[in-house]
């Protein structure tokens, strides 16, 4: 018996009413809550790398980013959104209830002297908590072609290669 009165309160509070990310629409339904992203500034956050194969944070995974990343969010007019990193990486997303894609975004670097071609693409995934608050992740794959490719050994790096990393974003006030 004193199990029970134990589970009690718990019993009650999963019988409660859920009000923070459900509505009743106006046939008595209880339905979710849309997110809609706040529109504008945002700060990127907590950037930290899990798998490092690239060796661009010296072989050791888990370190955070020094300084937080600005962010850009815009709604489109067909639905989609447009994510800036850095007033430099402009990325197509799309939503789906709280999930937040991106789509792949591909860049080269061509450089003669020394003779290499840098690709790397970038991916974004995230889901919303809230109209001002995510947490995502991030995946960059680089891959090099050329006669010098072998001299990026020298700086520690090895291709191809993949980044991945988690990161918290919040919207400016």
């Amino acid at each position: 018996m004193t199990k029970w009165m134990l589970l009690m309160p718990l019993a009650l509070m999963a019988c409660g009413d859920k009000t923070e990310d459900t509505a009743t629409n106006e046939d008595g339904e209880t339905t979710e809550t849309a997110i809609e992203p706040q529109e504008g500034g945002w700060t990127m956050t907590d950037l930290e790398f899990t798998t490092d194969t690239c060796g661009m944070d010296e072989g050791d995974t888990g370190s955070s980013e020094p300084e937080p990343a600005a962010l850009n969010l815009t709604a489109n007019a067909d639905g989609s959104y447009t994510l800036v990193l850095d007033d430099e990486i402009s990325l197509t997303c799309n939503m789906s209830g709280a999930d937040f894609a991106c789509d792949p975004l591909s860049m080269t670097e061509e450089d003669q002297d020394p003779n290499m071609v840098l690709s790397q693409t970038i991916t974004i995934n995230a889901v919303f908590s809230s109209n001002t608050a995510f947490n995502g992740d991030v995946g960059m794959e680089m891959t090099c072609e050329g006669s010098d490719c072998a001299m990026l050994a020298d700086f520690g790096m090895t291709m191809p290669c993949s980044m991945e990393g988690t990161f918290a974003a919040t919207a400016n006030e």
